[in-house]
């Protein structure tokens, strides 16, 4: 299968309010030979105010990302849509991607009317590679060396991982450079350490996590923050019947015979405290898995392979145990309130119905001024108020001067954080300011002039 490489520069680290700014991506061939480059920017969309902080890393001003040269989001994210199912099928690769580029790209399609599950559906796969460099400097650290921060400390930043290993690639915090240089890390991970390349590449679908933990009596977790334990032994006991990507396993270092005898409350109470004897293990996260015969007699500890298998064994077999360890885990899962706004509503409805799925394709194929009826057609309410709000960025001029009018004000309170968004979640101005009173430099300064013009 192909390999898609990809990385994206934003306008802050809010992964519903930020926009992407900045999208590159190389796709290669199963030996990681590139075939084809991509990449693309987009400038602000009306209601962004972006961080300063994230400018100035990437050494841009206001003028640089709301340039009329760039592209709206929406053109880029279509842009980005097409080519990208033009490339698939594929496995995705990115850097810290599981939590932060994946979840900006997601929100970038559900914005843009687009699906918003492309890496991971359709025979796509997904996998993040930060999780192979933590793997492999701590599993082959003769393969691949840790970067270094400048007081010293060990890193996994890409820049600095990329500089330890000897892979010289252009400035950092610009999207097609960071692609570039995880290309080059994955290749010297699958050179070194193949076993650990196949592994990565294995997990990098849902469904073989999930026949995986569902076969193996017991196997072992790579979990970098376990430092120093970084080999979790665990058994499936259970999956959260609120959530089917969150499977519940039961490490098998605690003690069993003394949890078997808690009553549900005292379960609960004590699934909360250190060492937590039971793991949230995601299965569309692309974790680390391998069989107990697959790992080195040193990394077992306090239990042989023998052992643990035994232990896994007895758990297996008393299904009441596993019933009580489930609820237990789901009673202290944590709840979430009722999104308010719709950026935060991408995960919070109904999956999409095919309907509205095909005036969606509709949309996006039709004269402007004839896309107002299919917004009015959407029978999600979400669909409708972000479809009616691209119209209004993209070609405002055929909504009524009374839509234009309210739609406008809502910008301009948001941006603010005025009216009912007083204490918005998102960038406001009086934000940006704020944050700009703690920083120094020519192009703090540039940008605080630019910020009080807005």
């Amino acid at each position: 299968m192909a390999f898609i490489l990809y990385d994206l520069e934003t306008s802050g680290l809010n992964k519903r309010f930020d926009q992407i700014l900045q999208f590159a991506a190389v796709r290669t061939d199963a030996d990681l030979n590139e075939t084809h480059r991509f990449e693309t920017k987009s400038r602000l969309m009306p209601h962004v105010i972006p961080s300063p902080q994230a400018l100035l890393v990437t050494r841009h001003t206001l003028a640089d990302v709301d340039s009329p040269s760039r592209q709206s989001h929406y053109s880029m994210v279509c842009e980005v849509a097409n080519v990208l199912t033009s490339w698939c099928p594929a496995t995705f690769l990115g850097y810290n991607s599981i939590r932060f580029d994946e979840e900006f790209l997601r929100q970038a399609f559900y914005q843009c009317l687009h699906p918003i599950f492309l890496t991971n559906t359709n025979g796509n796969a997904r996998a993040d590679v930060l999780n192979l460099m933590r793997a492999a400097t701590t599993l082959h650290p003769s393969v691949l060396r840790s970067g270094l921060e400048p007081d010293g400390r060990p890193t996994h930043r890409l820049g600095a991982m990329a500089a330890a290993n000897g892979i010289i690639t252009r400035a950092f915090h610009d999207a097609e450079a960071d692609v570039d240089a995880m290309l080059g890390l994955c290749r010297l991970a699958r050179a070194g350490a193949p076993d650990l390349w196949s592994t990565f590449l294995r997990f990098s679908s849902k469904a073989a996590v999930i026949d995986f933990v569902r076969d193996e009596n017991a196997f072992a977790y790579f979990d970098y923050f376990g430092r120093p334990q970084v080999m979790h032994f665990l058994t499936r006991v259970g999956v959260n019947p609120n959530d089917a990507n969150s499977h519940y396993c039961l490490d098998l270092a605690s003690d069993i015979d003394t949890l078997r005898k808690l009553d549900d409350e005292e379960l609960s109470r004590r699934l909360t405290q250190e060492p937590l004897p039971v793991r949230r293990l995601k299965v569309n996260a692309s974790p680390l898995l391998y069989p107990l015969w697959d790992i080195d007699a040193d990394r077992f500890a306090d239990f042989t392979e023998d052992e643990l298998t035994r232990r896994a064994a007895s758990v297996r077999a008393d299904p009441e145990f596993m019933s009580a360890l489930s609820r237990a885990a789901t009673s202290t899962a944590p709840t979430y309130p009722a999104a308010e706004h719709v950026e935060q509503q991408i995960y919070g409805g109904r999956f999409i119905s095919d309907a509205d799925s095909e005036f969606a394709r509709q949309f996006h194929g039709l004269p402007w001024q004839d896309r107002i009826e299919i917004a009015r057609r959407f029978q999600d309410g979400r669909l409708r108020r972000l479809a009616r709000r691209l119209i209004f960025f993209e070609s405002a001029h055929v909504l009524d001067d009374k839509e234009r009018r309210l739609i406008l004000d809502d910008i301009t309170a948001r941006r603010r954080g005025e009216g009912r968004y007083a204490a918005p979640p998102w960038t406001t101005i009086p934000k940006a300011l704020a944050e700009l009173d703690n920083m120094e430099g020519k192009l703090a300064d540039a940008l605080r002039k630019e910020f009080l013009a807005l």
